[in-house]
């Protein structure tokens, strides 16, 4: 019961923690000294985000494509063997599996691109598009504007469309209302210390034991809201007081490890389980962290070498993110 509960939640508060912080500080450094939002300055800024956004999303989504593929033929006993094989792949098929999988597969219970993790970079290509939008709701309304959006996300922090949900379009106008007002948000996150981290203790067992209830998705976004803000400003005063120091290899392949993690991650966890056939809360906890520590040490790795042999390569499938 206890190891049920624990990974429901675990992974609906985990996957979208990072994508959350992204899609504030993504709209701050995309509006950061933007005085006047002209269509030159407009499609300046698109094709600064074909080189970090979309020439990644296309690349890492087709890996994900040649790898299952691969796999499907020479390893299909460690699949499901439920989703359709790539080999019987239609035109609309492989268009639809860079952006909504659900079309192809109709078991699927989420519109996510082939690379799920990419979901948000999807969304966020969408936001850069439609950014002339958010830039004129944020001047005009200021902080009403995001205060609605707010409010729709918590009323229906669930709805979701491929591109579209309440939880982008609420931290992406954030993320602008910081950066159009000159407000920095992370000294303004971590004024609130010391208070953020007990309350966002308090709130992360109350979401927890409150899992499954009517009024779960309310604790659920007060305790996001309250995380965000814990980790900014902890992170924030750990730094100047000298406590961390931030490490610009492990920076630059943060990118690297979020974008190819989704590949052989399936692999590890079937692997491991099947070799270790967990009996125990403890022993699926230790699986629970030990898969995705291979993975990222294995990410390093791979990132350190391509780096080092073929640094222009890395640098295009990364977006630029090179230290």
């Amino acid at each position: 019961m206890f190891s049920h509960r624990s990974f429901s939640y675990f992974r609906s508060s985990s996957s979208k923690s990072v994508c959350r912080f992204s899609f504030l500080s993504q709209a701050f450094f995309f509006f950061y000294r933007t005085e006047y939002f002209t269509f030159e300055v407009y499609f300046k800024k698109l094709k600064s985000r074909l080189h970090s956004l979309f020439i990644p999303y296309i690349f890492w989504n087709f890996a994900v494509l040649l790898f299952f593929f691969l796999a499907q033929t020479f390893f299909g006993g460690l699949l499901s063997g439920v989703n359709k094989p790539i080999v019987q792949y239609s035109i609309s098929d492989w268009l639809w599996s860079f952006w909504d999988t659900s079309h192809i597969h109709v078991q699927a219970t989420k519109n996510l691109p082939i690379n799920s993790p990419f979901w948000f970079i999807r969304d966020l290509m969408v936001l850069v598009v439609l950014s002339p939008i958010v830039y004129i709701l944020i001047k005009k309304l200021h902080l009403f504007a995001v205060l609605v959006l707010g409010f729709i996300w918590v009323c229906n922090p669930y709805f979701y469309l491929p591109g579209w949900s309440t939880v982008s379009f609420f931290f992406f106008s954030a993320g602008a209302y910081f950066s159009l007002h000159k407000k920095n948000f992370v000294l303004i996150m971590k004024s609130f210390l010391p208070w953020p981290t007990p309350c966002y203790i308090l709130l992360l067992v109350g979401a927890f034991y409150s899992l499954g209830a009517g009024w779960w998705s309310y604790s659920y976004c007060a305790s996001v809201l309250v995380g965000l803000i814990t980790v900014v400003a902890v992170t924030a005063s750990f730094i100047e007081k000298g406590h961390w120091r931030p490490n610009y290899f492990l920076a630059s392949a943060s990118f690297f490890i979020f974008a190819y993690h989704r590949l052989p991650l399936v692999f590890i966890i079937k692997f491991l389980f099947n070799q270790i056939r967990p009996q125990t809360d403890a022993t699926l906890l230790f699986l629970y962290f030990l898969c995705p520590a291979i993975i990222i040490l294995l990410g390093l790795l791979f990132y350190w070498a391509i780096k080092k042999l073929l640094p222009s390569f890395t640098a295009v499938i990364c977006g630029g993110r090179l230290s």
